[in-house]
């Protein structure tokens, strides 16, 4: 799968052929894949899968056969200079890391993945977990099978998680959590009793098409480049990074509820927006690659609750954006009662609807529930009833059904063991990022109440976009914030946010 006319060649010129090639390949899966969640017919599922299951074959020999010896070759190299050196570094890791995964079982997982998100799809649809249960079987079984190959120095779950975040171990992130977790009990136990006053009005509806109309307006106005990318709809919103020129973000609408498609809408295009600001060229090295899942989620939980839940961007829509769309509920809120609602905190069963505080709580039962599957103290077949269970312990929720419970998320479907831990580790560092943004620009909330998001994008391109995956998450936040990665700053957001909105109330920490 390589060019042979490179022979003659440098090696850096080889390495720029091979990185080019693994990259652009990438991209035609990305392709195919968004294709399969947005637009394919429902009879074809098993050629999918076949298909996704050859390139994912054919990219992991690429990677093996050709690119990882010249990385060998380009190590300790005298012809590059230090920063290639350094990502050269980071490829060889990446490589090696996929060295250690059979070429046989990368095809399996890939193969098994499609398939299982067809299944997922009508298992949610029918709230009927045993449907999708065989192929989360046979995701958990390979997924166990390619930890074991990657190796892991005290539990399964470790290798698959470094896939995702190697900058935090699964240990590290238990702590985390037990230490963070008496927070958000506390803060969920002293608010969901509360009312904020003026937040008990009408629903915010609206009809579909002018949702759709709505979100491409807001997220224009803050920069996702419609040129370069579109807004479909998929069950489960997402965005794909086929390359910076098309960058591409699904929504799911809900008529009785504006809320919940525009704030999906903007945790989608934080993606986009880190997505279309990285480096064009030269393609396939770490500079054009984003950083990590965490990094990733930093973005995007910053744009959806430091931008789109924010008393300053509500003041804007109420004024600026929502008069255009003759809602009939405008009038019986102002921008404060509204940003209220928007942040009220009150557990709910769905992880996407879920408020600022209570939202870590279903990650932290994820993560719990994931790991014990990895490790084997918990089988497949006991998943919904030990969900269900730590619903009601986290959450005080009884689950109604499967559709509403364990089957709520598409992670699973897709192999994707590790991933939502990043979603917490995100959060914190957006937190961090906003704290960091006003001690530069103290003004940027104030302009963000005329629609004014380009001083916090710009930024973004400055401090995380332009850097790629040169640094590795907690190097990258210092960098931007000049302090490690902790969820103090997050912390202090929750407490400043429960002040303003609940009249006064304290939260400790």
């Amino acid at each position: 799968m390589s060019f042979g006319y490179l022979c003659g060649m440098s090696l850096k010129s080889r390495l720029d052929a091979e990185l080019r090639l693994q990259a652009l390949l990438t991209s035609g899966v990305e392709l195919i894949s968004w294709d399969q969640e947005v637009c394919m017919p429902p009879g074809g599922v098993a050629g999918r899968a076949g298909l996704l299951g050859a390139m994912a074959g054919l990219l992991h020999q690429h990677l093996v056969e050709t690119i990882l010896p010249l990385l060998r070759e380009a190590e300790n190299s005298p012809d590059l200079d230090e920063d290639t050196r350094a990502q050269v570094k980071m490829l060889l890791e990446d490589a090696e890391m996929a060295e250690k995964v059979p070429a046989d079982l990368v095809q399996k997982l890939s193969e098994a993945a499609s398939m299982a998100q067809q299944a997922w799809a009508e298992a949610r649809a029918r709230s009927d977990f045993e449907l999708f249960r065989p192929h989360l079987e046979t995701l958990v079984a390979l997924s166990r099978e390619k930890a074991a190959a990657l190796g892991y120095t005290d539990e399964p779950y470790e290798a698959l998680l470094r896939l995702y975040e190697r900058s935090v171990k699964p240990a590290e992130i238990e702590q985390l959590f037990s230490e963070l977790k008496p927070f958000l009990t506390a803060t969920v136990r002293l608010c969901q009793d509360q009312s904020p006053l003026g937040v008990d009005g009408p629903p915010l509806s609206m009809p579909a098409d002018q949702q759709k109309a709505l979100i491409r307006r807001i997220v224009s106005e803050l920069g996702y480049d419609l040129s370069r990318g579109r807004i479909d709809e998929s069950a489960h919103p997402f965005c794909t990074g086929i390359n910076p020129d098309d960058v591409r973000i699904t929504l799911r609408i809900y008529e009785d509820d504006l809320t919940m498609g525009l704030s999906s809408a903007l945790h989608e295009m934080g993606h986009a927006l880190y997505e279309q600001g990285l480096q064009r060229e030269p393609l396939g090295w770490p500079s054009t690659r984003a950083a990590s899942l965490s990094v990733h989620e930093s973005q995007s939980r910053f744009w959806e609750n430091h931008i789109g839940a924010t008393l300053a961007y509500w003041t804007y829509l109420y004024e600026k954006v929502l008069p255009d769309y003759q809602v009939d509920w405008l009038s019986e809120y102002s921008p404060l009662t509204l940003t209220r609602r928007v942040n009220r905190i009150q557990p709910h069963l769905i992880r996407i609807q879920s408020d600022e505080v209570s939202y870590h709580l279903h990650i932290m039962l994820r993560f719990e529930l994931e790991r014990a599957l990895i490790n084997g103290d918990l089988t497949v077949r006991d998943l919904p009833a030990a969900w269900n269970d730590k619903i009601a312990e986290y959450l005080n929720i009884t689950v109604p059904d499967d559709a509403r419970g364990v089957l709520q998320d598409i992670h699973w479907s897709m192999g994707s063991f590790g991933y939502f831990p990043t979603y917490s580790l995100g959060s914190f560092l957006a937190a961090q990022l906003a704290e960091a943004l006003t001690a530069a620009h103290p003004d940027w909330e104030e302009r963000l109440t005329q629609g004014d998001g380009t001083l916090p994008l710009a930024w973004m391109r400055e401090r995380i976009h332009r850097h790629g995956a040169r640094y590795r998450t907690q190097e990258l936040c210092e960098q931007a914030t000049g302090a490690p990665l902790s969820a103090q700053a997050f912390i202090r957001y929750i407490q400043r946010k429960v002040a303003q909105l609940y009249e006064g109330l304290a939260i400790p920490a």
